[in-house]
């Protein structure tokens, strides 16, 4: 007996959501990721990353390949953390893989640096950023590095100052940690931007720095940029996971939209204004671990290095390198209210051609070190090994390990020393220390009480007796414009929670 037309209705309905279903499972597992355990680690194929990013591969050689479509690109490398995605290094959590004929990356770098690159308007959690918290790092007896034109703690508060009008022009609150040479310690510096978050949740954090080589001069050049490396990840500086790796810190809440972050001031620093690309880069620093907001740490050049060092002192350029740095918190900035992708480097390097032209500078990102470069090799591959090891000093064997023995104990002893600094530096011994370069002459050798007859208010000022003649900024100067209401404010947050 066949069904009347009102009783089949039902039953072909039912059909029809069976098969709908059916075919829903088949795309689902088409698209699921393919992990792989290598090395005790999940790891997902190239190819996988590529055809979800809609990207193209391209193999070079069993020791390399390339993802590329006509506005992307990534480059991995077998056996090496070092990455490049479009155009700028990236420094990996742990290394590429080549196995069976396929390359593979591991789904902690697939998690936490290639998707908020790829995709950051997917950024989670991310709030509409409204206020920017700028720290001058060092300050007061804490010097940072030291070159014979002046003093880190200077360079950092006057890019800082320069920052603040291009980000207040595109109508964002600016706070800078401090106003003039005081000694903040690194826990309060974070605490400030956290402080401020629990009126505008849309709160960022950006800590400014210069960097230096372990000599007084190097051929260690360029940029650099932090973000906190994710937990059960080594530092990219670092070849062993160790007990510490594991540890959760309040920044890893933000570990997406503080990398979203660093790749929008890294782009526009290295498109605005080109040097030597060092890499966006992992670290547990302080002021980055304590971040309960997108956090980052930059390093804009090595005060060891004499070409960067000389640039620092040309006042048109540290005015071009604060711009950068505030057009690309703008872009973030930008992201977090309308979703549109920050600006990439060969976005900038196109809109910046004509004034990077006109201007006085070397805009080459390898200028200055050509004389520096080895003779070529035939059994050298790639321009990296022909540089000075001090260039390529950052690159750590890629077999990771666990902890060797006694590591533990140098570590706690490392991050106590990074956190309570302020308090194993004698102020008084610093200001009169003789490791420093350059070390000044003792004006009056036959006055061994000189530091008598100092005024006691610059002493609790930190006074420097001999301030750096060619220096951005003179010790304690006010910022012109704005820079009593930025006092008040930031009196009145040091006066609460801290």
């Amino acid at each position: 007996m066949m069904p009347s037309p009102a009783q089949a209705k039902p039953v072909l309905c039912g059909w029809l959501v069976l098969v709908l279903l059916a075919l829903g499972a088949v795309e689902a597992g088409a698209s699921s990721w393919k992990i792989r355990k290598l090395g005790g680690r999940d790891y997902l194929p190239v190819t996988q990353i590529a055809a979800f990013y809609k990207l193209q591969v391209r193999p070079r050689g069993d020791r390399a390949v390339s993802l590329v479509s006509a506005e992307r690109s990534m480059d991995f490398r077998a056996g090496s953390r070092e990455a490049r995605i479009d155009g700028v290094k990236h420094w990996l959590s742990f290394p590429v893989i080549y196995f069976g004929g396929r390359f593979y990356v591991s789904r902690m770098d697939l998690s936490k640096t290639l998707d908020p690159l790829m995709r950051p308007e997917r950024i989670p959690n991310l709030k509409p950023v409204r206020t920017v918290v700028l720290d001058p790092g060092h300050g007061g007896h804490d010097r940072g590095a030291v070159n014979r034109y002046g003093a880190e703690k200077n360079y950092n508060l006057d890019i800082c100052r320069r920052m603040r009008p291009y980000l207040r022009e595109a109508g964002l609150r600016v706070v800078i940690t401090r106003q003039g040479d005081q000694f903040i310690p690194l826990e309060k510096r974070p605490a400030i931007a956290t402080q401020l978050q629990r009126e505008d949740p849309g709160t960022i954090f950006v800590s400014m720095h210069f960097n230096a080589s372990g000599e007084r001069v190097s051929a260690a050049t360029g940029y650099e940029i932090f973000t906190l490396t994710p937990r059960g990840a080594p530092n990219s500086h670092d070849a062993y996971l160790t007990r510490r790796s594991f540890s959760a810190e309040p920044g890893h809440r933000m570990d997406h939209a503080s990398q979203g972050l660093a790749a929008s001031i890294y782009h526009a620093m290295l498109g605005r204004l080109p040097m030597f690309d060092r890499g966006m880069k992992r670290a547990r620093f302080a002021v980055l671990r304590r971040a309960t907001t997108p956090a980052v740490l930059v390093e804009g050049g090595f005060m060891s290095n004499p070409r960067d060092a000389k640039l620092m002192t040309d006042e048109k350029w540290r005015e071009r390198l604060a711009e950068s740095i505030a057009q690309g918190i703008i872009g973030f900035a930008q992201l977090s209210r309308t979703k549109a992708p920050p600006k990439l480097l060969a976005e900038f390097r196109r809109g910046e051609a004509a004034s990077l032209a006109e201007a006085g500078w070397e805009f080459s990102p390898l200028a200055g070190i050509g004389s520096l470069v080895r003779p070529g090799f035939a059994d050298v591959r790639g321009w990296r090994g022909l540089l000075p090891a001090s260039l390529a000093e950052e690159v750590p064997p890629y077999r990771l390990e666990f902890e060797p023995p006694g590591w533990v104990q140098l570590e706690a002893w490392a991050a106590a020393g990074e956190d309570a600094r302020s308090m194993a530096v004698d102020e008084q011994a610093t200001l009169m220390g003789q490791g420093e370069w350059p070390a000044p002459e003792p004006p009056f050798p036959g006055l061994e009480t000189w530091r008598s007859l100092l005024p006691p208010q610059g002493l609790d000022r930190g006074f420097v007796l001999f301030p750096a003649s060619g220096g951005p900024v003179a010790n304690g100067a006010a910022a012109e414009g704005g820079g009593e209401r930025e006092v008040e404010e930031i009196v009145e947050i040091s006066g609460g929670a801290l």
